[in-house]
């Protein structure tokens, strides 16, 4: 019966598995055959629509961006400090705990062991300005799927009056909390950096009064900000599409193979 039922769990994930290699196959098909427009293009064919419609916020449009980033109010990362578009940071606290279980026996044993608590996580973001040849398009990052840069991952052991700092972060240690020693603090923080070249793969719209790249309309439509270019964006789609497939085959082969000797067992 124990294999049986880790053959149907096998197959359910493998299904799982199936599910997200289709939504990155269509993932992928928007990012090889979405248009790159320019910023004057996407103006012109703006303009050119609410012209033909004698109105505005009629415009919508799947396309991809591609040129630097601009923006006049920038925020500054927490841990960081860093001017950036969007960021996103992490702590976590490492610790040391006792704990009591009982053995094969029904005797209380006490034990050690070390985990991970976050403690802490924030982000935000801001619209900022893709720059290129033509000029400059504005972008929406709310409810983006956004993939920035490392800038710190630091492991802090060196804290006193219980209180830690990085930063402009700071919190109070919560030292009095029975059986667990803290080991240390982890930090962790990515970004969108200013000037740096972006791909931003999304929805064109002027329905806000302003034209700018936005989630689209169609929840089933992706919206991307990354730093890496379209061609790296491929790669690593494809490559994470093969490997769903492959994890997917593999947990059948393991789900058949469990079932089998449940039955005969």
């Amino acid at each position: 019966m124990e294999g049986i039922i880790i053959g149907l769990v096998c197959f359910g994930i493998a299904v799982l598995l199936l599910y997200f290699r289709k939504k990155n196959q269509d993932k992928l098909l928007e990012i090889k055959f979405v248009k790159t427009s320019t910023a004057q293009e996407l103006k012109e064919i703006c303009k050119q629509v609410n012209d033909e419609l004698s109105t505005t916020g009629a415009f919508r449009q799947q396309t991809e961006v591609k040129g630097v980033i601009q923006c006049a109010h920038p925020i500054t990362s927490e841990l960081a400090k860093q001017p950036c578009v969007w960021y996103e940071m992490s702590v976590d606290e490492r610790y040391e705990e006792t704990y009591t279980e009982r053995d094969q026996n029904g005797r209380e044993v006490r034990r050690t062991r070390t985990g991970t608590e976050n403690v802490a996580s924030n982000s935000q973001r801001v619209h900022f300005e893709v720059e290129d040849a033509t000029g400059r398009i504005t972008i929406n990052p709310n409810d983006a799927d956004i993939e920035g840069t490392q800038v710190l991952n630091r492991y802090e052991q060196n804290f006193s009056g219980g209180r830690i700092q990085l930063g402009g972060f700071s919190m109070n240690i919560n030292i009095g909390r029975s059986g667990r020693r803290i080991l240390g603090y982890e930090f962790t923080e990515s970004l969108i950096p200013l000037d740096r070249r972006v791909y931003v793969l999304g929805e064109a719209s002027d329905a806000s009064g302003e034209l700018m790249v936005q989630k689209p309309e169609d929840k089933e439509k992706p919206f991307i900000i990354t730093l890496k270019s379209e061609e790296e964006l491929t790669r690593g789609t494809e490559s994470t599409i093969r490997n769903l497939m492959i994890g997917s085959i593999v947990l059948v082969v393991i789900g058949l193979v469990a079932i089998a000797y449940g039955i005969m067992k």
